[in-house]
């Protein structure tokens, strides 16, 4: 049987670009879980005014930190200074509700945001230098405060009005023991590289919401639970061949103990088989949970047994440790007898060699859907490997989203974000792997690219050693100099991006004493005021300092 073709898997791009805003808003967030998870395990255990105390710190962090710093992050996701506006705009909602707003601070903080870039965008062009720092305070406090308006009349009664009918559906679900079911859907989904997104922006919040009435959440569990990551690592673990076998017990402690799910998901996507396997183990457990009325007191993020257990109320540890087994050995089962019956797919390393191309490259990245657990992992493997063959390369990793375009990096996906890193590094180089732990299959393609560069004539290094850095003198008229602090600012975080190495500098116009080979920046009035065409052999005449387009055109001439 064939590998899942790519073109099926990226037809789900749009919807985990979707969903991937909410991830960025909660993600970063977590700690706070954790730790309400913690107070609230104090709280229980002590009593008097401590118990008082904690049981408010507890309520606060849930009903005004949580949700002040969701919208925060939502925004920020747009312009890091519309965030403080995401942070204003939320307090309205928090006030007049008496629940806490976690998916009305996602939408509110991606509206903010969303508002402020706009109109950044519009008026920034406009604005006089020296006038940047006020009018970006004033749009900020304006836009949150219409905003947070809008959020007390308008966004609140419709989100609130929206999580009703959601929560009647999914207590509906309970009551009716069909939450099984929807496993039947979500665990493909999470094999298809969507758990982050849906445990985060969609189990979490939901989860949140039931955990102020009962204590607890099934939802907690249904993406975290490790079973059939289990399962389908254990069956590989006995009836693959030696080499898989190998991967699947090196990856089995990775997934249970780690937490890092994305981690199996390739063993299904090479025999699709195993599609059934983890829906019938992800139902099984479940069945489980909701059948003992088992859940956590708080979200786990990442699905580790030492993480999940230490949430687990001590009343629902035997019903969520039974759930956790079943749902292993039904996975485990129907993967046995499926791998019996199939073929392994054949190796794509052939394909992988065909994405290589002859640029050096100077830094390797890896991409993941998170940016956090496999990916992270890949780095740290391959660092270690090349370190030990002597090769020292910047190695890092970063989410699929936020991957920058750069022509001399060498790009590690997973193979369901292929397409994806095509279009946001058109230039790099790209390498799809099924997991990020067949470091062996692609380090001769990573060691022949790097031979390439130290083989390279030693004259051309010497030249390349020798040559000068490119000088860029920002010039200011008389004491105000603000916008081109700023412009520096831009224009060297542009030049990190891109490689390029630049000496950024000012200089008074008055003072100026022309370089053969330096690039001067000025604005279309104090070059026609001192007739700097005349006197400066490089001159860049701008419209504004902070201006992001005008930059980027000088780094790639440099580059």
């Amino acid at each position: 049987m064939n590998a899942l073709p790519a073109n099926a898997v990226a037809k789900l791009t749009w919807f985990r670009q979707l969903l991937h805003y909410f991830k960025q808003m909660i993600m970063p967030n977590l700690s706070i879980f954790i730790a309400w998870g913690l107070l609230s395990i104090v709280s229980n255990i002590v009593s008097g005014d401590l118990h008082q105390t904690l049981a408010h710190v507890s309520d606060w962090l849930i009903y005004l930190l949580l949700p002040i710093l969701i919208s925060y992050s939502g925004a920020k996701i747009f312009d890091q200074k519309a965030a403080v506006a995401g942070g204003i705009a939320v307090i309205g909602m928090i006030v007049v509700s008496d629940l806490p707003q976690l998916f009305g601070a996602m939408v509110i903080g991606l509206i903010t945001g969303g508002i402020f870039h706009w109109v950044d965008r519009w008026l920034a062009p406009k604005i006089k230098p020296g006038y940047e720092m006020l009018l970006n305070n004033l749009m900020i406090g304006l836009i949150g405060g219409v905003v947070c308006l809008l959020g007390i009349l308008v966004i609140q009664p419709i989100v609130e009005g929206s999580l009703s009918y959601v929560g009647c559906f999914v207590y509906w679900l309970i009551e009716q023991h069909l939450l099984p079911v929807v496993s039947l859907v979500l665990e493909p989904l999470k094999v298809l590289f969507l758990n982050n997104v849906i445990n985060h922006g969609i189990l979490t919040p939901l989860g949140m919401e039931m955990t102020q009435h009962a204590g607890h959440s099934i939802l907690f569990l249904m993406e975290a639970n490790p079973g059939p990551g289990i399962g389908i690592l254990s069956a590989f673990l006995f009836a693959a061949d030696r080499e898989k076998s190998v991967k699947a017990g090196g990856a089995l402690m990775i997934q249970a103990v780690g937490g890092i799910h994305e981690i199996y998901f390739p063993f299904v996507l090479m025999q699709p088989a195993l599609f059934f396997a983890v829906m019938i183990g992800g139902a099984t457990g479940t069945f489980v949970f909701q059948l003992f009325a088992s859940g956590l007191n708080a979200p786990v993020s990442p699905g580790s047994l030492v993480i999940i257990l230490g949430n687990t109320p001590p009343s629902q540890l035997a019903g969520v440790i039974l759930g956790i087994i079943l749902s292993a050995l039904a996975t485990f089962i129907c993967a046995i007898l499926l791998l019996r019956k199939t073929k392994p797919v054949e190796s794509i390393l052939p394909e992988r060699s065909q994405l290589m191309n002859h640029e050096a490259v100077n830094q390797i990245i890896f991409a993941c859907d998170a940016g956090m657990g496999s990916s992270a992992m890949g780095a740290a493997i391959l660092k270690k490997k090349l370190h030990a063959q002597g090769i020292d390369i910047p190695i890092s990793y970063t989410s699929i989203y936020s991957l920058k375009n750069h022509q001399k990096q060498l790009v590690i996906v997973q193979s369901a974000f292929q397409s994806l890193a095509q279009e946001k590094a058109k230039e790099s180089q790209i390498i799809a792997v099924e997991h990020f732990l067949e470091v062996e299959s692609y380090l001769p393609l990573i060691k022949q690219q790097l031979h390439e560069i130290n083989s390279e004539p030693q004259i051309k290094k010497q030249q390349e050693v020798k040559q000068p850095r490119t000088r860029v003198v920002f010039l200011y008229q008389g004491n105000r100099r603000g916008s081109q602090t700023m412009g520096m600012t831009i224009l060297m975080k542009l030049a990190k991006e891109y490689q390029v190495d630049l000496s950024v500098e000012k200089t008074a116009v008055e003072d100026l004493v022309p370089e053969k080979e330096v690039v001067y920046l000025a604005n279309e009035r104090m070059a026609k005021t001192y007739q700097l065409e005349q006197q400066v052999e490089h001159l860049l005449i701008i419209d504004h300092f902070v201006s992001t387009k005008a930059y980027l055109s000088l780094v790639k001439e440099v580059d």
